[in-house]
């Protein structure tokens, strides 16, 4: 198998879309879809499905950004459990969980992307407090020469409900910022992050500044333990059934018409980061669709 590393493969890479026209990059980009990669050391970023970045509703990877501030914030204090029976009420809304988890504590909620825990644990998270917490992710910054998604000045919404579960029309983060989340999450608590950047692109702007991880001990070994779950016994099981990688992951799903788009992102390995990933898929479920592709990904080269 390739080595991922070697200039060469990413240039062949590149190859595949990257000498189209960028309309036609986009009209393709639509129907298939799109995966990029960093290394944590030295913030090189691959595009092996050409340069068109999707914008789009995260899903439920903004769990990971709820559940930073519910910690950081003192509203979560490490052992509370909330019962999930698979609908909840809020307001006038439901909300529902395809399983009832039963009674769950956060690690397991991000684990197994539990849509009731985070309703009834984020009861006091307003949305100004989750749109803080998102920013400290840079959720509201370019990532490696592609302009930021859409990210509200001011909240539209007093509740955080609908951002943490991604379904806000007002927060749509490119796939790159998605990946730079995963990146923040695993390294350190206040390590500072490789600017990320592409060196086999010219055209690509200069390397963005340099962030730091904003979460604290606490908040970061519950969303790594999170991510770690979801990989191994989660919504992300398959992704790495082996367990070859050592992958800590999160998927996010959202409705788009009569169907479904879906992410997942994640680092590995789980006990010494050194890449990070995001893949995107314009239909299906993350279960059905985005971790068995991004699966196909990461096995398909050799990665240092």
């Amino acid at each position: 198998m390739p080595d991922i590393n070697r200039r060469g493969f990413i240039r062949s890479l590149f190859g595949i879309t990257g000498a189209l026209p960028v309309a036609q990059q986009m009209a393709e980009a639509r129907s298939q879809v799109s995966f990029f990669w960093c290394n944590l050391n030295n913030g090189q970023v691959g595009f092996p499905t050409g340069l068109v970045v999707p914008k789009e509703r995260p899903g439920s990877i903004m769990k990971l950004v709820a559940a930073a501030a519910l910690i950081d914030e003192g509203l979560y204090h490490g052992n509370e459990k909330y019962e999930c029976t698979g609908t909840y009420r809020v307001g006038k809304e439901s909300v529902h969980c395809q399983n009832a988890h039963g009674r769950i504590d956060l690690t397991q909620a991000i684990g197994k992307s539990c849509n009731i825990f985070f309703a009834q644990a984020t009861k006091h998270l307003t949305a100004r407090c989750f749109l803080d917490k998102a920013k400290q992710f840079a959720l509201d910054k370019p990532c490696a020469g592609t302009a930021s998604g859409a990210f509200p000045a001011e909240p539209t919404q007093t509740a955080s409900l609908h951002y943490l579960l991604g379904l806000a029309p007002d927060l749509t983060p490119s796939a790159l910022q998605l990946m730079r989340l995963a990146a923040l999450i695993g390294i350190a608590p206040g390590a500072t992050l490789a600017a990320l950047h592409s060196a086999e692109n010219l055209d690509m702007k200069a390397k963005e500044p340099l962030y730091t991880s904003p979460l604290t001990a606490q908040s970061h070994k519950v969303l790594a333990e999170g991510m770690r779950l979801s990989a191994t016994s989660g919504t992300a099981k398959k992704l790495d059934v082996d367990d070859k990688l050592k992958v800590a992951a999160k998927t996010g799903t959202t409705p788009h018409g009569n169907k479904f788009q879906s992410y997942v992102i994640g680092y590995f390995p789980c006990d010494k980061p050194a890449h990070a990933f995001v893949l995107f898929s314009p239909s299906g479920t993350s279960q059905d669709s985005a971790v068995p592709k991004a699966r196909d990904y990461l096995m398909s080269t050799t990665w240092p």
